[in-house]
């Protein structure tokens, strides 16, 4: 992750029901769309060697591990959940380390993976240089984030009462206009970058940085990386019966995207 104060602070202080969520498989989002998609990206690794930034309490490092990697290593920039990685991996080298000041050599890895980590970052040049640095001639930067569509539109909750404090919720993206051709009313902002706060799991208090699509490729395209896929995933067929509503809804709203980036030859 990030030297953001705030997401450091965010992530110590809930890493242990962080930990407890990823032992658990995590929710629908992490367990039916983001991880399959992302793994189902990987390519041949046997014998390659790994990076994975922001890899939190190590569950994907040690998924990697199992592909016949010859090395992998695995940072975030929480020391506590770190700490967790260390303790659950122990065979698995990790570091609790800024994904803005990657301290390894260069051209260390075949293949750099990230899952839901750069939204955490205002700007993604220094990170994406970085990344550069320590990839091979040729390598692979695999990542996902937020998809801005879905993240850059407006949340309402309601119905709230002294027992339930999520009756319903609202996530909105676009316009209403009236007759009254003076009177209107915008929901989201998906062009205008921005710092969002938010709430994640009705208790976790957390922030990242909001990115129009048009935005996010051009700090790609200034990196020197190529754009190799880019991928809208959809929740996996056993979602619908695990969880209908989140298959209902994501098979038809994108949640998160995911970039395959190819460093130039040269």
């Amino acid at each position: 992750m990030t030297k953001n104060k705030n997401i450091t602070w965010s992530y110590n202080n809930y890493a242990e029901k962080w930990a407890k969520r990823m032992r658990e498989g995590g929710d629908s989002a992490h367990r039916y769309l983001e991880k399959p998609a992302m793994y189902g990206k990987l390519p041949n690794l046997k014998n390659k060697s790994v990076l994975c930034i922001g890899c939190g309490t190590g569950e994907e490092c040690n998924y990697i591990k199992s592909l016949g990697v010859k090395k992998i290593a695995g940072i975030d920039i929480s020391k506590r959940l770190i700490g967790y990685a260390k303790k659950n991996y122990p065979d698995i080298e990790f570091h609790t380390m800024d994904m803005e000041k990657l301290n390894f050599p260069k051209s260390s890895f075949d293949f750099v993976y990230s899952s839901l980590g750069l939204h955490y970052l205002k700007n993604w040049t220094k990170v994406l240089r970085n990344v550069s640095k320590v990839l091979k001639k040729n390598g692979t930067f695999l990542f996902s984030t937020h998809h801005p569509m879905r993240w850059g539109a407006e949340k309402k909750r309601a119905g709230i009462t002294k027992k339930r404090s999520k009756d319903k919720r609202w996530v909105l993206m676009g316009y209403v206009k009236y007759n009254d051709e003076k009177k209107y009313k915008v929901y989201g902002d998906y062009l205008n970058a921005r710092k969002v706060k938010d709430i994640w799991f009705d208790e976790f208090k957390i922030s990242y940085y909001h990115k129009p699509l048009s935005l996010i490729i051009k700090e790609i395209l200034n990196s020197g990386f190529k754009i190799v896929d880019f991928i809208e995933p959809k929740p996996i067929n056993s979602a619908k019966n695990k969880d209908r509503r989140f298959w209902e809804i994501h098979r038809k709203i994108p949640l998160f995207i995911i970039f395959e980036l190819k460093k130039d030859k040269k």
